[in-house]
């Protein structure tokens, strides 16, 4: 899987994301915003998941579920292929 956009996103910490290449604009959450970051450092899913666990408070079947949902989404934005 290709990271290419991603590294090029201005990411804020309030969730607003701009994409200079095409000019567009998005508003991700902030498990989407942290899984986009972690993504643009190349970390697994496995590595995702962990860090996000330790972080945040919540099962490791509704992270498994939410970045499977946000990989979807990035997906059909254009952001990650």
């Amino acid at each position: 899987m290709s990271i290419g956009s991603l590294k090029n996103l201005a990411l804020s910490d309030n969730g607003f994301v701009f994409d200079p290449t095409t000019g567009n604009t998005f508003i991700f959450n902030e498990t989407a915003l942290t899984i986009v970051r972690c993504l643009i450092q190349e970390k697994s899913k496995e590595e995702i998941i962990r860090s996000m666990l330790a972080e945040y408070e919540v099962a490791a079947e509704e992270l498994e579920r939410d970045y499977s949902d946000t990989m979807i989404h990035l997906k059909e934005l254009g952001l990650y292929q």
